[in-house]
Parts: C-alpha cells; sequence; structure tokens
C-alpha cells in the first residue's frame, strides 16, 4: 500500500514531525497531486505551493488555476508566483531549466521565512532518482552524484522517494484524482526526458526487478560515500598544517598517502579547484618547487616543504606617498598600521627587540616618505654589512615563503631604501653615537 509505505518512509528518514506544517511544491502534474492527497490522508498539515514559469502560455495559466482549486478543495493555505524564466534565463545566461530551478528555490525559501513551515516538499520519486543517476554519470560524477538525490536536504525533503511512477499513477486512480499533463515531458529535446522515454525501457527490460535493485544500490553508495568522507576528513587533519590564513600539506605526508590525487580533488573542491588542477597538484609532488595553480578564490603554491594552500593574495600595487610627516597612524591597505614617534634619543637608548618596529635617525630622513610593495632591482645597505644588496636576496636569504615574500613592503625616503619592514633596517639610517632625535616605526 502507497500510504503505508509513505508514513514508513517519513518516519524511517525522519522527514517531518506530525505536527509540522510543511509546504508541498505542486505543479499540478500526476506526481505532485498524489503527494498532496497522501499528505490530506495522513492528516498532515500543509500548505501549497505552485510557480507560474510563464513557458507554456496559456497551459501554464491554466496549471496555476487547476491547482489553485485544488487548494480550496482542500481547505489549505495557497501560495501562488510567475516568473518570466525565459527573460531571467537570457538575462543570467542561464539555461531555462536552471532560471527555473533557482527561481523556485528561492522563492520556496522566503515562504519557509515568512510563514513558518518545517520545511518544503517536492514530489521525486525513485524514477527521477534513476534519471538523475544516469545524468550525473553521463555527465562524470562522484559517490555523491551517483546516489542521486536524498530524501532530505536541509529543509527540502522528498517523501515519494519510496515509490516509482507507475505505483503513483495506480495511487491517482485508486483515489479518482484529476492532475494535469504538462506537455513538455514528451519532448525528447531535454536530456532527462531522452533518459527517460530510451533509456530506462531498456534497463527494465535487461533487469525487470530493476525497482527492487535500485534503492539497495543507492543505500551502498551512500554508505560507501560516508566511509570515503570520514576518510577524507582522518587524513586531511592527519596532514594539514595550519598557518594562519594558510595550510601546509607537506610532501612526505602527502606522498605516503595512496590516491593522493583523488584526496587533493575532494579536499580541494570546495575552494573552486577542478579534478584537473587536482592531478597536476598531485604530480607537482615530484617535481621542482616554484609553480601555482589557481581557482577564482584560492592558490596552491609548490614550496620546498609542499603544497602551500591559500586565498588569493590581495593586489598590493600601491604607493602610499608622504611630503609631510603623518600626525595620525597609517593604515597601510588593511595589512598593518604604521605608529609614528618622534622623541630626542635618551643618554641610555637601546633599539626595540622587534622586527615590527624600527628605530632611525630622524635627522637622515628626508621627505617625500613613500611606503609601497618591494620591486625587482630594489637595494639597500643592510645594517651591519658592507655595501648593497638586492631585497630579493635578502628575502632569500631569510629563507621566505612566495607569500611572505609577496606582502613585503618597503618604507622609503626620498629615493633610498630606509627599511625593508619587518625585515631589516638601512645602515645610512641606523641610530648611532652622533644621532640627536630618533623616529619610530611600529607596525600594528
Amino acid at each position: 500500500m502507497v500510504g503505508n509505505d509513505f508514513l514508513g518512509f517519513i518516519n524511517d528518514n525522519r522527514l517531518f514531525e506530525t505536527t509540522d506544517r510543511v509546504l508541498l511544491a505542486v505543479s499540478g502534474g500526476l506526481d505532485s497531486v498524489a503527494m498532496a492527497e497522501l499528505f490530506q490522508q495522513a492528516n498532515q498539515p500543509f500548505a501549497i505551493a505552485h510557480v507560474n514559469f510563464s513557458l507554456r502560455a496559456e497551459e501554464s495559466d491554466a496549471d496555476a488555476i487547476f491547482v489553485e482549486n485544488m487548494a480550496k478543495g482542500y481547505g489549505v493555505p495557497f501560495h501562488l508566483i510567475r516568473f518570466d524564466t525565459a527573460t531571467v534565463a537570457r538575462e543570467r545566461g542561464v539555461s531555462i531549466q536552471m532560471a527555473a530551478r533557482e527561481l523556485r528555490y528561492t522563492w520556496f525559501d522566503q515562504l519557509l521565512q515568512d510563514y513558518s513551515y518545517a520545511c518544503v516538499a517536492t514530489a521525486h520519486h525513485q524514477n527521477d532518482l534513476l534519471e538523475t543517476l544516469l545524468l550525473n554519470l553521463t555527465r562524470g560524477t562522484g559517490l555523491a552524484g551517483l546516489h542521486g538525490i536524498s530524501a532530505r536536504q536541509n529543509q527540502l525533503v522528498r517523501p515519494l522517494l519510496f515509490a516509482t511512477r507507475d505505483q503513483l499513477a495506480a495511487y491517482i486512480d485508486e483515489h479518482n484524482l484529476q492532475y494535469r499533463e504538462d506537455s513538455s515531458n514528451s519532448n525528447d529535446k531535454y536530456a532527462r526526458n531522452r533518459i527517460r522515454h530510451h533509456v530506462v525501457p531498456v534497463l527494465n527490460d535487461l533487469n525487470p526487478g530493476l525497482w527492487q535493485t535500485l534503492p539497495r544500490t543507492v543505500e551502498r553508495l551512500r554508505a560507501a560515500e560516508t566511509l570515503m568522507r570520514t576518510e577524507l576528513d582522518r587524513s586531511w587533519h592527519a596532514v594539514a598544517e595550519p598557518m594562519g590564513d594558510t595550510v601546509l600539506l607537506p610532501t612526505a605526508k602527502l606522498v605516503a598517502l595512496p590516491e593522493v590525487a583523488f584526496r587533493l580533488m575532494e579536499w580541494l573542491k570546495p575552494m573552486g579547484f577542478s579534478p584537473e588542477q587536482a592531478r597536476q597538484l598531485a604530480s607537482l609532488l615530484s617535481q621542482p618547487a616554484g609553480q601555482i595553480i589557481q581557482s577564482t578564490t584560492h592558490r596552491v603554491v609548490h614550496e620546498r616543504a609542499g603544497l602551500l594552500l591559500e586565498p588569493l593574495p590581495i593586489q598590493r600595487d600601491f604607493n602610499l606617498r608622504f611630503i609631510e610627516w603623518p600626525s595620525n597612524p597609517v593604515d597601510v591597505k588593511g595589512y598593518f598600521e604604521l605608529i609614528i614617534d618622534f622623541f630626542d634619543k635618551p643618554v641610555d637608548f637601546r633599539p626595540a627587540n622587534s622586527l615590527n618596529s624600527a628605530c632611525l635617525d630622524a635627522d637622515r630622513l628626508t621627505l617625500p616618505l613613500t611606503i609601497r610593495p618591494w620591486r625587482q632591482g630594489d637595494k639597500l645597505h643592510p645594517l651591519g654589512l658592507n655595501g648593497h644588496k638586492l631585497v630579493s636576496d635578502l628575502l632569500n636569504d631569510l629563507k621566505l615563503s612566495r607569500t611572505e615574500r609577496e606582502q613585503t613592503v618597503v618604507l622609503l625616503s626620498g629615493n633610498e631604501i630606509a627599511w625593508v619592514i619587518g625585515r631589516r633596517i638601512d645602515h645610512r639610517f641606523r641610530v648611532t653615537a652622533q644621532t640627536k632625535h630618533i623616529v619610530r616605526f611600529e607596525c600594528r
């Protein structure tokens, strides 16, 4: 009995409580009409929502009227919205199907908030599950795509996944229910319809017990995905070494893992990296360091120690120039605040023992002052060393990572570097026995 299976599926999957008000997404087709009747027969509180996508002219309007009358017959709240879906799809540069999906689920979310419904229910059934599985398989997918759609996803529930379309059709006939037939369901221009009309019948012929074996197959795939996710989480925490906004994946730890390319693919997918990029990163582990692979939001830098995952650096092409001494702290592009303090040199002066602070001879500094990122060819006379040195060589000697190098900025007095900020001051601007006035720069 479909009715008993319906209640059992809801309870087994804990989709909602018997006192919850559920919003039903009803198109007027066979599936959603059957769902509404099942809710009515189960005395489950519900409301009905219908979206008119304006894709089939008078037919779409007739669907909306049909569903509204249906809601009146049940005596339940009815929500209706109309979208110019074709125009939205064109403006967003997406397919009509994608635009329709985005529009309806955004509206459903709003209804859930406005009317405090427990969840929204759609009428997806086993045929939809199989079609989704096959579509994902043809397009390329992982385990999540192979087990298709889930019974619950946040506030979206699918209480008909226990039934086939034929079972729902029999239920409709048994209760003498009327429904609307969407003419687009017969159009083979849609990939899902081609699978429905031409592929699924062949699978049914090959295996008459398809609808009995499908749920068990999906259950095994979900279990396999759960185990896979558990292992991915375990190995990520065993390998990853967080360092502020960056994460180091040491080469020695990575190469000791089986299927490292697959792990990288799954780990980095949320940051927008493609499977092909993950394979490239895996191949870098046996190559010299230096390469960079990036997504739209992050990048992975192949360092000597391993793969360094970090957000894309902020564009740092700036030039802060001061023709007079600033009286207030200077905001250096959100990276740090520079505090500037003048004072007479005390007899017992000792320079601050901190890389974030520099005490310089105020009388040797000349305006304008400039703060900017270091550039190739920049030189300074490092404190305690004879002669000039390229800033690039200084940073190399300090064994800084690529990210630390990119974030290094310099303070110039006139055209001369007085301080590679946070790294080294210039010998010419140091405080000496002859210094009378000191200016202290401090990064915060």
